[in-house]
């Protein structure tokens, strides 16, 4: 039975038609699969692939002038788009994970700027200490005072004051300087 002539049979559900086109196309068309591919069992996923897909849309095929050719064709706009499926899922994993890593990095960054600020805040004195920290948190200058029962002018000078201090502590750290500026301004 020719290939163009099984295409016949094949369209009118004749199942013996397809399985004899499947035992004759089947090898070459994973060797041409494997050509794109370059993995064995991907070849011959991709070459069943086709033939499920001749299957299935065997109705909708109206005149295949060379079966043959239209399954290589198949094959290989299968293989291509699997090609770009695989690198597009591995750019993306990439993606992620330089994310990720970077992700790593800045919490690494954050926290030791945290460690170190926490630890220039905590050898201020008591009360500049509890302000900064306050501060920090949010506190605007009148909710400082009230919570700690000082005036607002003390919680200004305090305020001033360990930021004069935390400017020459942190003098080698002065990225850490510009963050609590803007966190307590």
């Amino acid at each position: 039975m020719s290939v163009n002539s099984a295409f016949h049979k094949i369209k009118s559900g004749d199942v013996k038609a397809f399985e004899e086109l499947f035992e004759q196309l089947y090898p070459s068309m994973c060797v041409v699969a494997k050509s794109y591919v370059n993995d064995e069992e991907v070849a011959e996923d991709i070459v069943q692939e086709a033939f499920i897909k001749l299957w299935n849309n065997r109705e909708n095929y109206e005149n295949i002038s060379s079966l043959k050719s239209f399954l290589y064709v198949m094959v290989k706009n299968i293989s291509l788009n699997r090609i770009r499926r695989e690198k597009l899922d591995k750019k993306y994993e990439d993606s992620v994970e330089e994310r990720q890593v970077e992700s790593f990095g800045h919490k690494i960054i954050e926290e030791e700027t945290y460690r170190i600020l926490h630890q220039a805040i905590d050898a201020l004195p008591a009360q500049s200490k509890k302000i900064m920290k306050l501060s920090l948190q949010g506190a605007q200058n009148q909710e400082i005072a009230s919570n700690l029962g000082i005036s607002i002018n003390t919680v200004k000078t305090l305020k001033y004051r360990a930021l004069k201090t935390l400017r020459v502590t942190l003098k080698d750290y002065y990225f850490i300087l510009i963050l609590l500026l803007k966190e307590i301004k």
